[in-house]
């Protein structure tokens, strides 16, 4: 690893700004799958901070899945994708009602696109994959099985984003759907009212994706996402 600066510790938290640092080295490409981090004494002075304070952060990022600690041999950089970091800290990130509206309406711009997109591109695999998530969805919600719906449920989602046929729109969605996750596990959990209309959603635009209307898919995607932002006006499903 190449000698850099020691760099700015003006943030409040020293073990956060020192993540930041080793994380953005990661995804920038400066340190690689399989690069080894050195001596703790050796990133501690390049970096400028305490082997304590390093350690700490070093057990962060090691919790996150960006590096990993082979006893004996050394701390080396693991291949993270941008979603792999979303699924360490998405936990974190709808802790109130305005966040997950505003993640629920980069969802409705997102998806309605890739709807309109998938109904372009779908063949007959794509739809058969669709009609069984869809008639597994039914006989869950028949026995009550939430868990298993909502398992589901994004599995339909990412099928539509799949279909669309572009992975970094399909990347988005991955990584919006796990930061909504917890939401959408209390929205079932306090709302089972909602799952007949989220069933009937999903057919409306399986259906226009089988059709091949891309203006009708785009509209139920729509109509389905807006429907969670309404709920979540109203209060359901966003409390910590």
């Amino acid at each position: 690893m190449r000698k850099r600066k020691p760099m700015s510790l003006e943030r409040t938290s020293l073990i956060d700004s020192i993540v930041s640092e080793l994380k953005s080295r990661v995804l920038s490409g400066e340190l690689k799958d399989g690069d080894t981090l050195g001596s703790q004494e050796q990133l501690a002075k390049s970096l400028g901070v305490s082997r304590a304070s390093l350690r700490e952060a070093l057990n962060r990022l090691s919790l996150m899945g960006i590096i990993e600690a082979k006893q004996g041999i050394g701390t080396f950089v693991k291949s993270a994708t941008p979603l792999d970091i979303i699924q360490q800290i998405s936990p974190l990130l709808v802790m109130d009602k305005a966040t997950a509206e505003e993640l629920l309406v980069a969802r409705l711009h997102i998806e309605s696109a890739v709807a309109a997109m998938a109904a372009k591109h779908a063949t007959e695999e794509h739809l058969r994959k669709m009609r069984l998530v869809l008639e597994s969805m039914e006989d869950d919600f028949s026995s009550g099985d939430a868990g298993s719906f909502i398992a589901l449920d994004v599995q339909f989602h990412l099928l539509v984003s799949e279909t669309a046929g572009n992975r970094v729109l399909s990347t988005m969605v991955q990584m919006m759907r796990e930061m909504l996750r917890r939401f959408v596990y209390r929205i079932v959990s306090t709302y089972p009212e909602y799952l007949p209309n989220a069933i009937n959603y999903h057919k409306q635009i399986y259906e226009a994706i089988g059709r091949h209307d891309a203006e009708n898919a785009r509209k139920h995607m729509e109509d389905h996402i807006s429907s969670l932002i309404s709920l979540t006006r109203q209060g359901i499903g966003w409390q910590p």
